[in-house]
């Protein structure tokens, strides 16, 4: 799923809308309340990573707007590379599961997703367990299991980052650094995870998570952990928007419901190299938007400007690290797959981007659109 942010003819300065999602910006925003572990206090660079670790708590403070507190302590060495841990809740009847997706519907992307579940249990029945945070998300579980929202006491999770063998890069406007891995893609994906994009499927507990109700092969909804070509979907099976990691035999070394990695890195795949950026996509949000979160992604408003040399500058704000692509036509009317991917803005400073045309000379009637793919 794509949502269109915008779109401006570089003929004039006048901003078109055109968006398929705009949402209220609310003032109410998801809290984090983060415990950094004496691991990461003793470090010598310990405000730096407290800092990187915060973008990545303000982003989703400011994409998702559920009235909950989330618990979480981030610690230092005890990962190869990046891990998480968090509680369960449990177990709901399948039927108190769908209720409260219905009631945590907020867009039409939930909507459809939550109506294209099944009337009776896929599983046939088994164990449903919730995560901490997401129950929190989840009202109707937090009410069933006696759950406080805005609890600051109780953990609902542990992030964990490798102290060696790994050399992060920690600024939000230079994450592709020669020999270093994004560190804040790695926190978002460690984080999401505490935030319930997980997988249960009998093996956490017995028992089964909301995210397995959307993993597909061949337009068929599976639970089999060791299936091949398995993907998201929220319109029961037909489209889908990532395809999850292969693990087609034991033993499992790799999350499940990670994405498989493309040529696009993603923070969500389930390896990341080094020398790259992995920036939030479509999918990741849509992810979350369907687990109980409220997505208040909020289309950015594009200024233009002709440069000196006939070079056209698009200016905007919005979310930080955000995969934000910049498309071309000269013709408005153009299905948009045939519109040209002109390249992802420049970000700098921190939730400013910038994009600079310079074929503009050589077409002055162009039309751009600016999408989050």
């Amino acid at each position: 799923m794509k949502y269109f942010t915008g779109v401006i003819p570089s003929r004039v300065a006048q901003i078109f809308a055109l968006a398929l999602m705009i949402l209220p910006w609310p003032a109410r925003a998801l809290i984090f309340n983060i415990t950094y572990d004496s691991s990461v206090t003793s470090q010598p660079n310990a405000a730096q990573i407290e800092a990187a670790y915060g973008v990545v708590t303000q982003a989703y403070s400011a994409l998702f707007t559920n009235p909950i507190t989330l618990n979480i302590t981030v610690i230092w060495g005890d990962s190869p590379f990046g891990n998480s841990s968090f509680g369960l809740v449990g177990n709901p009847s399948y039927a108190q599961l769908t209720s409260a997706l219905e009631a945590a519907e907020t867009t039409s992307v939930d909507s459809n997703a939550v109506a294209s579940l099944p009337l009776s249990d896929p599983t046939g029945s088994q164990i449903w367990w919730i995560p901490n945070a997401e129950a929190k998300a989840l009202t109707q579980i937090a009410s069933l299991f006696g759950i406080n929202p805005n609890d600051t006491t109780a953990s609902d999770g542990q992030v964990m980052f490798a102290s060696s063998g790994v050399t992060w890069a920690f600024s939000p406007t230079n994450r592709a650094v020669p020999g270093e891995y994004d560190f804040i893609a790695v926190a978002e994906h460690e984080t999401s995870e505490v935030m319930g994009r997980c997988s249960g499927l009998a093996q956490i507990s017995g028992g089964y998570v909301p995210y397995d109700l959307y993993r597909f092969t061949n337009g068929v909804r599976t639970f089999n952990v060791f299936d091949s070509g398995v993907y998201f979907s929220i319109n029961n099976g037909v489209t889908p928007l990532k395809f999850f990691n292969a693990v087609t035999q034991p033993p499992i070394t790799n999350d499940v419901q990670d994405w498989m990695p493309t040529n696009v890195p993603d923070p969500f795949d389930y390896a990341l190299g080094q020398d790259v950026e992995a920036p939030l996509s479509s999918p990741d949000l849509t992810a979350l938007s369907i687990l109980g979160y409220d997505l208040n992604f909020k289309p950015p408003r594009l200024s233009a400007t002709r440069l000196a040399n006939g070079n056209f500058q698009l200016t905007f704000t919005n979310i930080t690290g955000m995969n934000f692509q910049i498309l071309a036509s000269t013709n408005l009317q153009t299905p948009l797959a045939n519109w040209v991917n002109l390249g992802a803005p420049t970000e700098i400073p921190i939730n400013h981007y910038q994009f600079t045309d310079t074929q503009a000379p050589a077409n002055k009637a162009r039309f751009y659109k600016v999408i989050l793919q």
